[in-house]
């Protein structure tokens, strides 16, 4: 399909999860989305935290430019995001095969390590709002993917606890160098410990198990601290389990979503695509 065509809002279907939150995207063709299908998905992602888009054809990456670039800006088109995609080095590649600078499949041959809560580019200055992952080869059984909801986990926060809280800021580093006797430095990235969406305004909770310590306490407090927010939302935050199907499209709200999965052993193919994605 040429990628021009406007793609109008009365194509699509939206079917929500019978779940905590998200909903499933039916009907989708790839194009430059009308005015009124970004309506129709901003208000979704809004209420849905998370969509997958199922039953449309892979799409290329250019495609996916034209099809994301009126949600807001792409990454890839961003200062912070070419800067964040430059730091992969060889060693990276030996786990991800890059189509182009910022569009890449996960590789899982080998298997990897549980990736614990997080929200995608955390350790950059600049938040990226929207991410899009696409499962491209996913075996009957292998590791899915946990989304949780943080704007219930900071709703669900008492008022006492956030008092103290309100202007404090997180301190992050890149997980690839957290080791700050080897790579010293103070942070990669500071954010508000209770984030505001930068479209919606809606706050989450903005910590998460990559989280240094919160700036302006010792280490000890911070850790205390952060320990208990973490512990908050485990027991406060929404979680729905991702099994993947091939050619499902997540496409999520990073602000206020996390997401997690556990170990993978080697041998099980689980190919991911991800999307660089849309920033602030």
């Amino acid at each position: 399909m040429n990628s021009m065509v406007k793609i109008r809002a009365d194509a699509v279907e939206v079917r929500p999860l019978s779940a905590p939150f998200g909903a499933e995207i039916h009907g989708l063709q790839w194009g430059v989305p009308s005015r009124a299908l970004v309506q129709t998905l901003t208000r979704a992602l809004r209420r849905h935290l998370l969509l997958i888009f199922r039953g449309q054809v892979s799409p290329t990456h250019d495609q996916l430019d034209d099809f994301f670039r009126p949600f807001g800006k792409l990454v890839s088109e961003t200062f912070d995001g070419r800067f964040h995609y430059g730091t992969f080095t060889d060693k990276d590649a030996d786990q991800v095969h890059r189509k182009g600078q910022f569009n890449y499949v996960v590789n899982t041959d080998e298997g990897q390590t549980e990736l614990v809560w997080h929200s995608d580019h955390f350790q950059r200055p600049q938040a990226k709002i929207m991410s899009i992952l696409e499962a491209i080869e996913f075996e009957p059984g292998s590791v899915p993917t946990q989304f949780r909801d943080m704007y219930t986990a900071y709703e669900m926060l008492p008022l006492e606890k956030r008092g103290p809280l309100e202007y404090k800021q997180t301190v992050n580093l890149d997980p690839r160098t957290m080791d700050t006797k080897k790579y010293p430095r103070l942070a990669d990235s500071m954010h508000p410990v209770f984030r505001a969406h930068p479209h919606s305004g809606r706050r989450c909770l903005y910590v998460n198990e990559f989280t240094h310590r919160i700036a302006g306490m010792d280490l000890d407090a911070s850790k205390q601290v952060i320990d208990e927010l973490l512990a908050h939302a485990r027991e406060n935050a929404p979680v729905i389990t991702h099994h993947w199907q091939v050619g499902d499209i997540c496409v999520w709200d990073n602000v206020g979503l996390q997401h997690r999965r556990d170990a993978m052993p080697p041998g099980q193919r689980r190919k991911l695509r991800q999307f660089e994605g849309v920033a602030e």
